[in-house]
């Protein structure tokens, strides 16, 4: 199945691809099970009456999400699929496992630092359902003694108490109780049999005594290997920047702008930066400032001197470093001269002329923020001299 990104309650996450050993942010087990992941076991001695507190019982097993996943292995779950799945920071999979005539899919999660592989991961909650597990097979039943095959809705209602919502449908009448999107219990009445036959299961959040795992400082090869270019590029689709004298070709490692004087500010940046995910960095040099996204692209949580900055901007009323892009395009040009550069280029761009104070134009622009933004001045109060290019900005991201 496809595996997608946790929505947390901030932001969504971002990541990319990699491999990491899988020792690194393993996850302790939860404290609150009272028993630990090395005794073989995941359940907990009795069930709650509160839906909030995310157990269910499968037969005699009482089970307490979010728990790990050789907890739940131990119980007698076998996933279906034998290829191994590696997920990356804030990103989980839904995977299917059998037990004796049962099969349900579990929510497999990764809330540590690291990319990992499945076994080293959270199982955030279970989904059953009527296709793939029988309700003459075994007994399953949630918090307040809500049994899947005899509670209807009047009953579920009556242990819980009003949904948060409630899905009619043709075949059967969902019922959601919910904290937020990822802690909430679902639970299908079919219209035909009466009675609970799906339910879904998901709190997605850190057990007790969770470890992100470790940051590594280890600097990245392709950090190691960049290079910067020896002068600006005359081809005006070659994504680079002249930035207060020095040429950069973007993506570029936050250390390379470092090395030119640009210092970090620790107190203004992230200190670390999760697998295939991103962070702000503040670097200053003299009274100019850089405020960009740091990108790590690599499987493993790192320091934000080994990520890279996909976009350089300057000009404006922020960066007042002088800023060239290939072709000469610089801040100060007049409009009419740089239109001329990219018609005699050949170059297609696009013109947002909407705003009373500024023009916006957009080139070389071939997927999601890869392209040049320049910003012509075109009010009249002197901030800027009118008609000339105020912002230039090149993104190039991985």
């Amino acid at each position: 199945m496809k595996k997608r990104n946790i929505l947390l309650l901030a932001a969504a996450v971002m990541a990319v691809s990699g491999s990491v050993q899988a020792e690194e942010g393993s996850l302790k087990p939860m404290a609150q099970t009272g028993v630990s992941s090395e005794e073989g076991a995941g359940a907990v001695s009795e069930l709650s009456d509160d839906w909030a507190d995310y157990q269910i019982q499968i037969d005699d097993e009482v089970y307490q999400f979010p728990m790990m996943y050789a907890d739940f292995t131990a119980m007698g779950w076998t996933p279906r699929d034998t290829e191994e799945t590696e997920l990356k920071p804030n990103q989980y999979d839904m995977i299917r496992f059998t037990k004796d005539d049962a099969m349900c899919t579990a929510y497999i999660l990764n809330l540590g630092m690291n990319n990992e592989t499945a076994e080293n991961c959270i199982v955030g909650g279970i989904s059953i359902d009527n296709f793939d597990w029988e309700l003459e097979t075994g007994e399953v039943t949630l918090p307040g003694g809500i049994v899947r095959g005899q509670a209807d809705v009047d009953t579920i209602q009556a242990a819980y108490g009003t949904p948060s919502d409630t899905y009619e449908g043709d075949l059967y009448t969902k019922l959601t109780y919910e904290i937020d999107y990822n802690s909430s219990v679902e639970m299908a009445v079919y219209k035909e049999s009466g009675v609970l036959e799906d339910i879904d299961l998901r709190n997605f959040v850190e057990p007790e005594g969770f470890d992100a795992g470790e940051v590594s400082e280890e600097v990245p090869a392709a950090v190691s290997s960049y290079t910067k270019p020896e002068v600006l590029s005359d081809n005006l689709e070659d994504y680079q920047m002249e930035l207060d004298g020095e040429v950069y070709a973007l993506p570029v490692p936050v250390s390379v702008l470092a090395a030119d004087g640009w210092e970090l500010d620790e107190g203004d940046s992230d200190s670390e930066i999760k697998a295939g995910s991103f962070g702000w960095v503040t670097l200053r040099k003299g009274g100019q400032e850089i405020r960009e996204i740091a990108v790590n692209p690599e499987s493993y949580a790192t320091i934000p001197e080994n990520c890279w900055v996909e976009g350089l901007t300057a000009g404006g009323y922020t960066l007042d470093a002088e800023g060239v892009l290939p072709g000469g395009i610089r801040t100060g040009m007049a409009e009419e001269e740089f239109v001329e550069l990219l018609e005699a280029a050949g170059m297609s761009y696009e013109v947002d002329d909407s705003s009373d104070s500024f023009k916006y134009y957009v080139y070389n622009e071939k997927e999601y923020d890869q392209c040049f933004e320049v910003t012509v001045y075109t009010a009249e109060d002197g901030y800027f001299e009118k008609d000339t290019i105020m912002e230039i900005s090149c993104s190039n991201a991985f």
